[in-house]
């Protein structure tokens, strides 16, 4: 996740993630909630604008009993509380890596984060099975779990060498099939808000470029099918030379595919997969985008 200063967070999006369990599958996503709740603090409450009593405030209410999840199956009903002892132990006895973070203009940056839960894993090693009073609170789970979360997280360094690597491509936005520069513009800024919407991308910084989310499994098939349906659509200009189409996002678009791999997604025998008949393997990649993309 990455804030910026002038997007807010849906309140309803944030309740059903609320409800949903999200928010507290490691420390990472946990951390993620208190920012949300922080950055969103002018909205989502009518306390003054305070760092301490926003944090004795978050501390209180995730120290409280969880009823809010009682439907769960014991498993994940557990793991929930389990990650709710985590951030309110930080709370209560090492507040301040989480005052600094707040104090930050840019605490809502990969950088922050990493740097934030660094320090955080830090300190949980050095914790001694005496110090915990919370017997509940499994502090050897807790000690391997972040050394791998902070292992696994982008270093801000790389980013930041992929930014400036990225700003040298061709620009995504001149790919837009309008004559004007102020429709290109508005088109691809209307695109960058759907994808913002619904979590696709996160800004970095107050760099006019973002981070791909959805790294995992199928990731290059869900840009290839977005690029599939903006064609489609006809807003944007069919070329069939792929690597000057990996170029155009990259020139915005921070991920961790190989450069080859990702090439090769836009290729036209690749693309040509996407022809929506029954029982094709690419057809749910491709009516997801599509209902990304009806209003757009």
């Amino acid at each position: 996740m990455n804030l910026h200063t002038t997007i807010r967070y849906p309140f309803f999006k944030f309740i059903i993630e609320e409800f949903s369990g999200i928010f507290y599958e490691d420390d990472l996503t946990s951390l993620n909630r208190l920012l949300i709740l922080y950055h969103n603090r002018y909205s989502f409450s009518v306390r003054r604008n305070d760092v301490i009593d926003f944090i004795n405030s978050h501390q209180q209410k995730i120290s409280e009993p969880d009823g809010l999840h009682w439907w769960f199956g014991r498993v994940k009903r557990d793991r929930i509380r389990q990650v709710k002892r985590r951030t309110a132990f930080i709370l209560r006895h090492n507040r301040e890596l989480i005052e600094h973070l707040l104090a930050r203009e840019d605490y809502g940056s990969e950088k922050a984060i990493y740097e934030t839960l660094t320090s955080i894993s830090n300190w949980v090693q050095t914790l001694s099975s005496e110090a915990v009073t919370d017997k509940l609170l499994d502090l050897e789970g807790w000690r391997k779990e972040l050394e791998i979360l902070v292992q696994q997280m982008p270093k801000p360094e790389t980013a930041a060498k992929r930014v400036a690597r990225t700003r040298t491509s061709e620009s995504f936005q001149q790919q837009f099939a309008y004559d004007d520069d102020t429709e290109r513009l508005l088109k691809f800024n209307r695109l960058k808000r759907v994808l913002l919407a619904e979590r696709w991308i996160v800004p970095i910084g107050d760099t006019d470029t973002y981070r791909y989310c959805k790294q995992s499994k199928g990731g290059r098939l869900y840009i290839a099918a977005l690029y599939y349906v903006l064609m489609e659509k006809g807003y944007i200009r069919m070329t069939t030379d792929a690597p000057q189409i990996a170029a155009s996002f990259n020139s915005w678009l921070i991920h961790d595919f190989e450069q080859s791999s990702f090439v090769k997604a836009f290729q036209a025998e690749e693309l040509s997969q996407f022809d929506g008949r029954e029982g094709n393997a690419r057809t749910k990649y491709l009516t997801e985008v599509r209902l990304l993309l009806r209003d757009l």
